[in-house]
């Protein structure tokens, strides 16, 4: 009998074959492969049927702990975040190879891509000539449409100039923050004005909407004391030209928290899949030491207060069934599983290595997920229901560079079911 093989042999399909077999075998298929991005300036692949890597993709820059891959699942993006570096890389998700690095400003930190799939937009740590830059990328053409560049009022600001953005559910407006300034833009993406500048009293870090609400998650009120806390600001953007601010959650952190202001430092806030509950990290700064989780209604009354077994807590990736929560962190081996119905502690899971802990991609059908260690150079591929250890898969040795993993297309990376809550 002719096998598959001997059949494209014959058809003159050899060459192509033998070069693209991983990346066509994946897309016949239709398993996505799970792309863990490291700082080092690789993208490892790995094949989710097998738990093995299967490539590793060169990006030619460094600092690529972030990226987002787009609604068709033909490309990701890769931004080279480190010192210096100016480009966000391109790499082809199917065939697995590298196709362009898109030259956008200092430091790309985070892309995102648009609820249509059409743009990406990348936000960048540092600033060139005095502005912040927003760069909007075609993923059609893989160009530049159009840089916005953002004001900075203070240009001594040591450290990112900021760190995460995300689209309207509708896709006519992108939001980041400044962390020089404490201030938040709102950018329409018709015209690529800025319709709206917002003051809010610390580092803005991370973005939620829900319907016309956006959620706004501060590391902390400044100037940084022993009653700071992490802040959730949220507003009506019904009229984005003049956003309302509906009501501020002030985050009340545990005695042994605010025992030591290294341990106030609030991280990411997201919805769950269905858009009921917005859960909230007190991460903590260096050592990442920070425990409390809370989570709200979308209304913003508290329904728990969660002590989280796990030190230096940063982001509650939601399961695609939606019924648990995988708690990771910063500061330690571990990360928690807490369920979504009663908010209780499921199971811990220690690694026994590393830390840092910091990101999880599922399979679709919640049978199992993968979570980065970075400190260890490695991703952990973990049963979805019995909450245990399958294989530890390492992507390099002694880098302690292993960041992001990305499977799909998201909104924010803890929520691939309903990426945006329209």
């Amino acid at each position: 009998m002719t096998t598959r093989r001997e059949l494209l042999k014959l058809a003159g399909f050899g060459v192509v074959y033998a070069t693209f077999y991983k990346g066509f075998a994946l897309a016949q298929e239709r398993v996505s492969p799970v792309f863990a991005l490291r700082g080092d300036g690789s993208v490892v692949v790995i094949d989710p049927k097998k738990d093995e890597v299967i490539a590793k993709i060169s990006t030619g820059g460094k600092g690529g702990t972030l990226g987002s891959i787009t609604k068709n699942g033909k490309y990701l993006f890769v931004a080279n975040n480190a010192q210096d570096q100016r480009t966000v890389s391109v790499i082809d998700a199917v065939n697995l190879r590298k196709v362009k690095d898109i030259e956008t400003g200092s430091r790309p930190k985070h892309p995102v891509v648009s609820p249509n799939g059409r743009v990406v937009a990348v936000n960048h740590s540092g600033i060139d000539d005095g502005k912040n830059r927003v760069a909007f990328i075609s993923t059609r053409d893989l160009e530049v449409i159009k840089t916005v560049e953002l004001p900075v009022l203070n240009t001594g600001h040591k450290g990112d100039f900021s760190m995460h953005g995300t689209f309207s559910p509708d896709g006519k407006y992108y939001f980041t923050g400044s962390y020089s300034d404490n201030r938040f833009f709102i950018i329409s993406t018709s015209d690529f004005s800025v319709v709206a500048h917002v003051d809010v009293a610390g580092n803005p870090h991370y973005f939620d909407c829900y319907k016309n609400t956006l959620w706004v998650t501060v590391e902390f009120n400044e100037p940084k004391k022993e009653m700071s806390k992490p802040m959730v600001y949220v507003y009506d953007i019904s009229n984005p030209a003049k956003p309302r601010e509906i009501m501020v959650l002030e985050v009340e952190l545990d005695t042994d928290e605010i025992s030591n202001t290294a341990r106030i430092e609030g991280h990411h806030g997201n919805f769950t899949n269905d858009g009921k509950y917005f859960m909230v990290c007190n991460r903590g700064a260096s050592p990442f030491e920070g425990t409390t989780v809370r989570v709200y209604t979308n209304d913003g009354k508290l329904v728990k207060a969660i002590k989280s077994s796990v030190k230096g807590v940063g982001h509650a990736y939601v399961s695609p069934n939606g019924e648990y929560a995988v708690i990771t962190q910063y500061g330690d081996t571990k990360i928690e599983i807490v369920s979504l119905k009663n908010f209780e502690t499921i199971k811990v899971i220690d690694t026994g290595v590393g830390r840092h802990m910091g990101h999880v991609v599922f399979m679709e059908d919640g049978s199992k997920f993968y979570v980065t260690n970075r400190v260890a150079d490695s991703v952990f591929v973990i049963d979805g229901k019995n909450f245990e250890i399958i294989k530890r898969i390492q992507t390099a040795e002694g880098g302690q560079a292993q960041g992001q993993v990305v499977r799909h297309f998201y909104g924010v990376f803890e929520r691939v079911v309903n990426p945006y809550l329209a």
